[in-house]
């Protein structure tokens, strides 16, 4: 269950937070095998039915389906988001630092070899200046008084599975022959009026792919501490209907990761903070127009969905890929 599953729509990997070593999801742990495994709370009686039973794993993967994709499989959706990247840093207030943009196309097939569902994604991100909008090829740090180049994000392929049961997903600190813990996929669904909601979370602690021996002014530490909060918000009577086989919604994405490593910020102290509406639709139309219209101008193949599974690829380690070491500062200075 990455930090990509979480955000549902595909806004997980836009920002450069790595899906690294385990992501501990707010999901309850697994039931004893004699059980079955149902919600631990009292749910509502909408949410219990008559199409989708939220307090069991199968009501919940078809419910996170729709939501993330569409259960016609020739369909694509798309979410976005916008908002804005913050500094937190000792001795100061919070800084809002730059604009964050972006957009996914995604659509579903079927696991191969079990229950549920695999999400075929490309997702992009941008950051943007604050005032004028515009994507940031050069940009002031106040922290350092150094112009950087922003690293933005273009993963043209991204798997993520939704299924009945969970498993903690390992990346890079993989041990051999052992085996991701289990828990069943239970979301904590609340209901107001005609409104269902729910908010998913991971935590994640891992090794950092950029060696900070190497990566000296990039890397923020031998590990990465990252954390994702996403909020979905639909329509109970949608979510419920079995001839909808998709759900738009509207939600906020709050994240938390080290220093980005194109800010040349090393391991000071602090980090970036993330705060961002977000959204999907089933029709280009309805998305933002101007995050289409930025997509389309910048990355136009990003608007049409996979259609095969590829290999995906972490944005640390697209930069450790397409980037090199910065220099020392002139005059030695750090970060």
């Amino acid at each position: 269950f990455d930090r990509r599953s979480v955000l549902g729509f595909g806004l997980l990997g836009l920002l450069g937070a790595p899906a690294l070593l385990r992501v501990q999801a707010a999901v309850p742990t697994l039931a004893a095998a004699a059980k079955p495994a149902v919600a631990a709370r009292p749910l509502a009686a909408a949410l219990r039915g008559p199409s989708l039973d939220l307090a069991t794993p199968e009501g919940n993967v078809t419910a996170f389906a729709k939501l993330a994709a569409d259960l016609d499989l020739a369909r694509t959706k798309h979410g976005w988001y916008e908002g804005v990247m913050m500094g937190v840093a000792p001795g100061g207030a919070t800084r809002d630092l730059v604009g964050v943009v972006g957009m996914s196309s995604q659509r579903l097939t079927k696991l191969p070899d079990r229950p549920g569902w695999l999400v075929l994604q490309k997702e992009c991100g941008f950051f943007t200046d604050l005032e004028t909008g515009r994507v940031l090829e050069r940009w002031r740090n106040p922290y350092t008084n150094e112009d950087v180049e922003p690293f933005h994000i273009a993963n043209p392929a991204v798997n993520r599975p939704i299924e009945p049961v969970v498993r903690d997903t390992r990346f890079y600190d993989t041990v051999a022959g052992s085996a991701p813990a289990e828990r069943p996929f239970l979301l904590d669904w609340r209901l107001a009026g005609d409104r269902a909601f729910v908010e998913t979370r991971s935590h994640v602690w891992a090794r950092n792919p950029l060696d900070p021996a190497v990566w000296v002014r990039e890397s923020a530490g031998p590990q990465v501490q990252v954390m994702d909060a996403m909020s979905h918000v639909v329509s109970i009577d949608e979510l419920q209907d079995p001839k909808r086989t998709s759900v738009n919604g509207f939600g906020h994405w709050v994240h938390w990761r080290p220093w980005q490593p194109w800010m040349l910020m090393g391991p000071a102290p602090g980090g970036c903070l993330y705060s961002a509406n977000t959204g999907s639709a089933s029709r280009l139309e309805d998305l933002p127009p101007h995050v289409v219209a930025l997509t389309r101008e910048r990355l136009p193949e990003f608007l049409v969905a996979p259609t095969e599974v590829r290999r995906s690829e972490p944005s640390l380690v697209r930069y450790q890929r397409e980037r090199k070491p910065a220099p020392p500062r002139s005059g030695g200075t750090s970060p």
